[in-house]
């Protein structure tokens, strides 16, 4: 037995370590609504994973879990405290928020070890506000007093997707697996402990042939009934395609054509001019990196991405 111990010890050394492998983290530019000044908000890739995907085949659009299998199982044993260590001291900019992306349920971390990292956090005074994501499923009253008490004075938010309020959407194309009552149930809970709720929206579900404009009303019908229900904010993630999805294979099979940049701006438009809170709209690339997505012409694909990139101060709108 300790033979065995020792032969795999040395096989873990052998391995790469996990932030020199693998890209996990990137900086972006987020527009503060209160100060109306551009902030930067730092977004670790915490490879935590997502108990839906192993229990099922996982969301129609998501490739994550697949990506997270492959960095366990490639790269040296890590801790995710390690993981935030290394990745803040890549950027010499100064970073008023943290966001965790986990491609599932942050409270998948066992309670010690999330409770390590969130505590990690105090070590860094600037950094004002921190999100994490997860299932709606794993809110819990003591689940989220738990990271208050170990955040101190630092705002938190709480990311999950609806993705959409269309019930046969969201389950059926989405296959996300969510009831109407268990979004509301921790929208409630959070809004009780005043933490902030940021809804991901997916605009043009894979349904076959699907056009932009019922794309459009699907992603505005989610959107009123997020900020109906209390949302602080709504974050658009744009269809875009990464392999290992059922959204690939219809992608593949000429079936499915995702977004072009100009509906991008008129639902950008039409949802801002709702005045109901903050509307951002997520990156056109993701982990795993998408094979497609958004796009126009090449003469203007550009300039859009440029115009899209800047903050909108006014609205507190990435």
């Amino acid at each position: 037995m300790e033979k065995r111990n020792e032969n795999k010890e040395i096989m873990n050394n052998m391995k790469p370590v996990i932030t020199d492998k693998y890209e996990m983290s990137y900086i972006r530019k987020m527009g503060n609504p209160k100060t109306h000044k551009t902030e930067n908000e730092l977004v670790i890739i915490l490879p935590v994973g997502c108990y839906w995907a192993k229990k099922t085949d996982g969301c129609s659009y998501c490739g994550y879990q697949t990506l997270v299998d492959e960095m366990r199982t490639t790269t040296a044993p890590y801790t995710y405290v390690e993981i935030l260590q290394t990745e803040i001291k890549k950027y010499a900019e100064n970073i008023d928020r943290i966001s965790f992306f986990v491609g599932g349920s942050f409270f998948e971390i066992p309670y010690k070890e999330r409770c390590e990292l969130i505590s990690e956090l105090n070590n860094y005074q600037n950094i004002k506000e921190v999100c994490i994501e997860t299932r709606p499923e794993l809110v819990t009253k003591e689940s989220i007093k738990d990271i208050l008490d170990c955040l101190g004075n630092k705002k938190l938010q709480i990311a999950f997707g609806i993705e959409s309020s269309n019930e046969y959407i969201r389950n059926q194309i989405h296959k996300k697996g969510l009831d109407e009552n268990t979004y509301i149930k921790a929208m409630n809970i959070l809004q009780d402990l005043n933490v902030h709720v940021l809804i991901y929206v997916f605009v043009k579900p894979p349904i076959p042939y699907i056009t932009d404009d019922e794309a459009i009303d699907d992603a505005m019908k989610t959107i009123k009934d997020s900020f109906d229900k209390g949302a602080y904010a709504v974050e658009l993630e744009c269809g875009y395609i990464v392999e290992n999805s059922d959204m690939y294979n219809l992608y593949k099979n000429g079936r499915y054509k995702p977004l072009s940049f100009w509906s991008i701006q008129k639902l950008l438009k039409n949802a801002i001019a709702l005045n109901r809170g903050i509307v951002r709209l997520a990156y056109f690339s993701d982990t795993p990196k998408p094979i497609a997505g958004p796009s126009n012409c090449e003469k203007c694909n550009d300039k859009f991405i440029k115009m899209f990139d800047e903050p909108d101060r006014e609205n507190g709108e990435c």
